[in-house]
């Protein structure tokens, strides 16, 4: 249990209590460890940034990387990927299975290697892993470079906290693993230097095992002084020169030719899966974690696009990707881009919101151009074209029984061609001739009953309360 006072957080541990200064919390590995893995993740998205903000100016710099990637992230783009695979001792190989999703990391132990049975899970919050490196082994440096890359997708925006992960490197190797013993007759410490990372242990003379359990070569690099009580500084110092070999090789991410044309595919198609197929067959085998970075990109990409261009095929790409993407306010985002003054560019969005998206505001979007005054008319009579294919549209029945009824004669005449249109369109009621011929604008001036007879029909007609077949 976690308790908010001031500017600290007081952890409720059996038989104890444990302040957490906000300094603490954005500096240490494992900040609320005790807590559910979801309970500490809330408290670093919402309570922590809200103390951070307080004592901003306070901060050491490690502290602000912290607040600056949960400020950043957003894990709910981080889709669930799952890796298995095995690491090797001198005795054993014991399996691992990696999965990561929107909730954190999660290292299922399959061989029991470092719990009591096989297939416990142990938890990781994903700051823990950018700052100070695996949980537990993760011996391909391949996945990993996938699970950065797919936690630095989740950036809001890529700033410098996305490059300040841990340091990503092969590991290198080891002939021989090398043991450390420290201690007396009632208590001992192992240290064992394995080729994916470090072994601690205890044990005593009552007791027996007290602990057993994994520190990877990364969180020793970069939290050293807080696991002196695990590892002594000579012995840190024995695994630093190792790490420091010749055949120890700091990754950089190079280019690659291939990946970068299969990137180029991807983007070009909207990464849609049947056109791709289409045109590029086998060729193309790009891997799904390169294809969620890439969807990233192609989503913020198309996103900003949105807010430029004003022809109707480049919005109309944008809209089918993100249709085929599902991203759920596509279309409040051409809702929101149609605000713009080019009336190019509302023209054909309010044609995309009605074809893409059945959108009822692609009629508001089309009332605000009739509106812009020009000398020929030119907007005014689109609109009015345009509600001619709008038949389904209640803001456009609604506007038409308006115009019929109002004082108007251009909008009346108007509204009877719109009715003309939708005739021709399938609407069978209202190829009635005699019908639409008493709408006359004189008559109503006049408000004959005639034509008070006829405009009621019409309106029935329009509300879907009367048919002709």
């Amino acid at each position: 249990m976690i308790t908010i006072k001031e500017n600290q957080i007081i952890q409720n541990l059996p038989g104890m209590d444990y302040t957490w200064t906000v300094t603490d919390l954005l500096t240490s590995c494992r900040p609320l460890s005790g807590e559910p893995l979801s309970k500490r993740m809330e408290a670093m998205q919402h309570e922590v940034l809200t103390m951070a903000e307080s004592v901003f100016s306070e901060l050491p710099e490690n502290a602000l990387l912290c607040y600056h990637f949960w400020k950043q992230l957003r894990p709910d783009r981080i889709e669930t990927q799952k890796y298995k695979y095995s690491v090797s001792t001198e005795s054993e190989t014991p399996e691992w299975e990696l999965t990561i999703n929107s909730k954190g990391l999660f290292y299922k132990d399959l061989s029991a290697m470092y719990c009591q049975q096989a297939g416990e899970v142990q938890e990781q919050l994903f700051s823990d892993f950018w700052f100070f490196g695996p949980e537990k082994p993760i011996p391909d440096l391949s996945i990993r470079q996938k699970v950065v890359a797919q936690i630095r997708n989740a950036f809001l925006q890529i700033g410098p906290v996305a490059q300040q992960h841990f340091q990503l490197f092969e590991y290198p190797k080891l002939r021989k693993e090398r043991h450390w013993q420290e201690g007396d007759h009632k208590r001992k410490d192992y240290v064992t230097l394995r080729p994916f990372g470090i072994e601690i242990s205890a044990e005593n003379w009552h007791d027996g095992l007290m602990y057993n359990d994994f520190i990877s070569f990364e969180r020793m690099l970069t939290n050293g002084k807080q696991l002196e009580r695990f590892i002594s500084p000579d012995i840190q110092k024995a695994i630093r020169e190792h790490l420091s070999v010749k055949d120890k090789v700091t990754v950089r991410e190079e280019p690659d030719p291939q990946k970068a044309a299969m990137r180029q595919i991807y983007l070009e198609n909207g990464g849609m899966s049947h056109h791709i197929a289409r045109e590029h067959g086998d060729s193309y085998n790009a891997s799904p974690i390169d294809e969620l970075i890439w969807k990233r990109e192609l989503l913020d990409d198309l996103k900003q696009r949105l807010e430029k261009i004003d022809h109707y095929s480049g919005l109309l790409f944008i809209a089918q990707v993100m249709q085929y993407h599902g991203v759920p306010d596509a279309e409040e985002l051409f809702i929101k881009a149609a605000n713009k003054p080019n009336l190019k560019a509302r023209q054909a969005i309010a044609q995309i919101l009605k074809e893409q998206f059945h959108s009822e505001a692609a009629a508001d979007i089309i009332h605000s151009m009739r509106e812009y005054k020009d000398e020929d008319n030119y907007w005014w009579d689109h609109a009015f074209s345009s509600y001619g294919r709008m038949r389904d549209n209640k803001a456009v029945q609604n506007f038409i029984i308006q115009c019929l009824r109002g004082k108007d004669e251009r909008h009346f005449k108007r509204a009877v061609d719109v009715l003309v249109m939708w005739g021709v369109k399938g609407d069978v009621a209202l190829t009635d001739r005699p019908l639409l011929l008493s709408l006359n604008w004189n008559d109503a001036i006049a408000q004959r009953p005639e034509f008070m007879a006829s405009l009621d029909t019409v309106i029935k007609i329009i509300e879907g309360k009367k048919s002709k077949n």
